[in-house]
């Protein structure tokens, strides 16, 4: 599932702005349309409250079979919701699934290999419940603190790593979003949460963990395309 919510504010119709000649969200999707899974008999399903956006992501291969209501499509609504309300659709039909995945339409970096590497844990670990992607950090947590009103940097980092080098350090990873897969029946029982004892994390280098939630990032991201494909971009 890919959740294309119109109306951001970030940046304007991000799910839909071309990205090198294509929607943002395509590219994620032609991940899926790539993926082994998908030609194994997967499917591919937009969850939307636009028409317009219903009608741009079939052409790009998704199903769109609803339209999701707008009390859960507001700035605030958790991707929970729209989880559930594709899950009970499906129930109501009596379909199931063995997987279920939440692939982020703006993470335009995300490849079918990435999703292969995903599917190739469930079946070769038969204990794994999901996998999530993660990316190293661009900073060690532990360099990191909160402030407060004075600015004072009093204990800001604990002593012993005051005179550690980076390299001396452990390393740290990040969530990124762009994959989340599991199966589906654990899935619904957890009640949509993605951590079980038994979940893996899918890496993903640093140079493809983009999210795209201001024109910063889409500008940067058009920026990668171009250096990346010069030709298609021109």
């Amino acid at each position: 599932m890919m959740a294309l919510r119109s109306g951001s504010k970030g940046v304007k119709d991000k799910n839909i702005r071309l990205l090198n000649g294509i929607p943002l969200f395509a590219h994620a999707a032609k991940a899926v349309l790539g993926s082994r899974a998908y030609r194994e008999g997967g499917t591919l399903l937009v969850n939307t409250d636009s028409k317009d956006y219903a009608r741009v992501a079939n052409q790009y291969g998704a199903i769109t079979p609803f339209i999701r209501p707008a009390s859960m499509a507001k700035d605030n609504s958790p991707i929970r919701e729209a989880i559930d309300y594709t899950f009970n659709f499906f129930a109501e039909k009596a379909e199931t699934f063995d997987l279920f995945a939440l692939i982020q339409a703006t993470s335009p970096f995300t490849t079918n290999a990435d999703l292969d590497r995903a599917i190739s844990v469930f079946r070769d670990e038969p204990r794994v419940k999901s996998v999530i992607s993660v990316t190293e950090v661009d900073v060690p947590p532990v360099w990191c603190n909160t402030l407060d009103d004075t600015l004072s940097m009093k204990d800001f980092l604990a002593r012993e790593l005051r005179q550690k080098n980076r390299q001396e350090l452990p390393q740290y990873y990040r969530v990124t979003g762009a994959v989340r897969i599991a199966r589906w029946d654990d899935f619904r029982r957890s009640n949509y949460d993605w951590y079980f004892d038994d979940s893996k994390a899918l890496i993903i280098d640093r140079a493809r963990s983009i999210d795209i939630d201001s024109e910063e990032d889409f500008s940067y991201a058009e920026f990668l395309m171009h250096k990346r494909n010069p030709i298609a971009c021109n």
